[in-house]
């Protein structure tokens, strides 16, 4: 059954269109605060403040993505409730509520080891992404039919803007009050209270989330061309598996995978080695993620109006480029000379060319009568390869910590950290062969 009350897409007025947009972005820009608030850089941080090292932090990464995979089966729930205006709003507030949990459950001494509270740590914050996991697919199924094809690229590309932007207003204040807090536990004289200073930034994070749901609940919702609500369980779940029979949408498939391994096998040693070998502070690093994503938020529009005209492939490619090339500066950074960072932070201002070339190709390669199983299939894959190689990631980098031997060449010595990210900055070139491929139209 259709959801009430909700106008069909050709009947939907310009007026009601427009300010429908103005809300998805109000949504995307509030939701970026508390998702700046609350990170993952945050939650490294308090997990490593616990003790959690190597394995543990993998499976805090890719614990998310693992449960992601449950979202193909999205369009079977969300024809229960029969509106995705509903669906997500209910969604957001449980992933919300779920991010509200984690300081309370993970906090030192209520658990009785901090292995046990970092295993708390990793179920909250798994959950909270497992309920927005869930209110992403709907969400983007929804804008699929609500925003016109034509213009659909400079949409994703500004709510993705506000977003950015709200992130970037985010990670600043929690950047700040991370300074202010350290302080006030050095003066005091109690260090062991730092983690309190980072629970109170998750509360406020989940606090904005929540007031992120009410532009979602003002929006235009039409029904979708899938039927939600009219086809019966069992031909759901035999419509998880036509995107896979898709070869258009494999050919995107395909990159997308690559993309998501290549950037999770080194994921855990990049974290481990900006936190541990080059010292960049919590406040340092959260400045260099603001500007980053700051200058990205101002050129995501810009990118969304190329990708309109000329088509997402070349601004894939080249973005997929700078991106692999940003590995090689923290190969070059070492604690004595760690600004080279810096030019890590200048080529990674290229995701905003893959993050808004990519959810527009798999809105324009989807078919519009299974766009929640399209919309499911690309992330729940995409984020399975990612976590897969988060854990695989993090086995290497345990194994070669205690095995590798440096090799030198001259003067250069090749350490475990520096082969890991040497062959992370060449599976991320590789990625633009797989991008060449896909055909768009």
């Amino acid at each position: 059954m259709v959801g009430r009350n909700i106008p069909l897409a050709e009947n939907i007025s310009a007026h009601a269109r427009r300010r429908s947009i103005v809300l998805a972005y109000l949504n995307g820009g509030l939701w970026g605060i508390g998702s700046g608030l609350t990170g993952t850089t945050l939650l490294f941080y308090l997990a490593s403040s616990y003790g959690a090292r190597g394995m543990a932090l993998s499976w805090l990464l890719a614990a998310p993505a693992l449960m992601g995979v449950l979202r193909l089966f999205t369009p079977l729930w969300l024809d229960r409730v029969g509106s995705r205006r509903d669906f997500c709003t209910r969604m957001f507030a449980l992933s919300a509520f779920s991010l509200l949990g984690l300081p309370v459950l993970s906090a030192p001494h209520i658990l009785p080891e901090a292995t046990h509270s970092i295993a708390a740590l990793t179920v909250c914050w798994a959950t909270y992404h497992l309920f927005e996991h869930f209110a992403m697919v709907a969400l983007w199924s929804w804008i699929g039919d609500l925003i016109p094809k034509k213009i659909q690229g400079r949409f994703v590309g500004r709510r993705l803007s506000w977003m950015n932007g709200g992130k970037v207003l985010g990670i600043s204040t929690s950047a700040v009050f991370a300074i202010v807090w350290r302080k006030h536990c050095e003066t005091t004289g109690n260090p062991n209270e730092l983690w309190i200073g980072f629970a109170a930034l998750a509360i406020a994070g989940a606090s904005l989330m929540l007031l992120a749901i009410w532009p979602l609940a003002k929006m235009v919702d039409p029904p979708s061309p899938s039927g939600i609500g009219s086809r019966s369980p069992r031909t759901r779940l035999r419509e998880i598996l036509i995107p896979f029979a898709d070869a258009s949408f494999r050919r995107l498939l395909y990159y997308g995978l690559w993309f998501s391994f290549a950037n999770g096998i080194a994921d855990t040693a990049t974290h481990v080695y900006v936190v541990s070998v080059l010292k960049i502070k919590y406040t340092e690093k959260r400045i260099l993620d603001s500007t980053s994503r700051g200058i990205q938020s101002l050129i995501m529009p810009w990118v969304g109006k190329q990708v309109d005209r000329h088509g997402n492939i070349a601004v894939l490619i080249l973005s997929q480029g700078f991106v692999s090339v940003a590995l090689l500066f923290l190969v070059i950074a070492t604690p004595e000379s760690k600004w080279w960072i810096i030019g890590a932070y200048v080529c990674w201002i290229a995701y905003a060319g893959t993050n808004v070339a990519r959810p527009n190709l798999m809105l324009r390669l989807s078919a519009a009568e299974f766009s929640g199983a399209y919309v499911a299939a690309w992330f729940a894959s995409t984020q399975l390869a990612y976590a897969l190689s988060v854990l695989a990631g993090g086995l290497w980098f345990d194994w070669m910590s205690e095995n590798w031997e440096p090799v030198y060449l001259g003067t250069w010595q090749v350490d475990h950290f520096t082969a890991i990210l040497l062959v992370g900055c060449l599976l991320r070139a590789i990625g633009m062969l797989w991008a060449a491929r896909i055909r768009e139209d």
